[in-house]
């Protein structure tokens, strides 16, 4: 072994392993998983990026390094509901889920949610509602045919979303509901100015972000 240190080939080799083994213990990141990883970002308050500093071995049928990597923002940022995070994955399908994701949770407050298109829309009453209820394919030609206020004003912020050159958003006066019509009208036009009539701020700024990347990245 002493003869072997002396070589300088064996010595450069030596140098080069201890160096990679101190540069993985002393900069990468090796927490036990993509989770642990973005709960100890938020807590020591760093950025996002540095869920790329995160390192492990591909062996075996796992995930890759990179897929836990993109895992760890998502988390970050669905834990923040910080938008700009979102962005280090998009254009992938991963970084639009991760932009919805955030959506859902700032706009949490709506009694009555849609999913579906436009040829087969679905609602989804909760039970903070005027009662909890699901409708299949619900109609929204005429809202005032609603006896519900809950159903009328979910019904105005469907047809602002859905409908061409349709704009409902004045005749809702619950908050979070509002917003998000305001929301999916400025999506639909794809102009961020029209945030600008969202009255909660994080709503607002998640609004002019979520149209520039639209734009940004069509």
């Amino acid at each position: 072994m002493h003869t072997l240190l002396k070589h300088p080939v064996f010595t450069f080799l030596l140098i080069v392993v201890v160096g990679f083994v101190v540069m993985h213990l002393l900069y990468y990141e090796h927490a036990r998983s993509p989770e642990v990883l973005a709960e100890k970002l938020i807590t020591e308050d760093r950025d996002a990026e540095d869920c790329f500093l995160f390192r492990t071995f591909d062996i075996g049928p796992r995930p890759t390094t990179y897929e836990m990597q993109m895992r760890c923002v998502y988390v970050y940022a669905k834990l923040t509901k910080n938008p700009t995070a979102c962005e280090l994955l998009l254009p992938s399908d991963y970084g639009w889920s991760c932009l919805g994701v955030i959506s859902g949770k700032l706009f949490a407050g709506r009694l009555c949610t849609r999913s579906g298109s436009l040829e087969h829309i679905k609602v989804y009453c909760n039970r903070e509602s005027e009662g909890e209820l699901s409708i299949d394919r619900p109609q929204i030609d005429n809202c005032l045919l609603y006896e519900r206020k809950d159903l009328r004003e979910w019904c105005y912020d469907a047809r602002t979303e859905l409908l061409d050159n349709t704009y409902n958003c004045q005749q809702i006066t619950q908050d979070a509901v509002r917003d998000h019509c305001e929301y999916s009208y400025a999506l639909k036009l794809r102009d961020p100015q029209f945030c600008f009539s969202i009255k909660d701020k994080p709503r607002r700024e998640f609004c002019e972000f979520r149209v520039d990347m639209m734009l940004k990245y069509p």
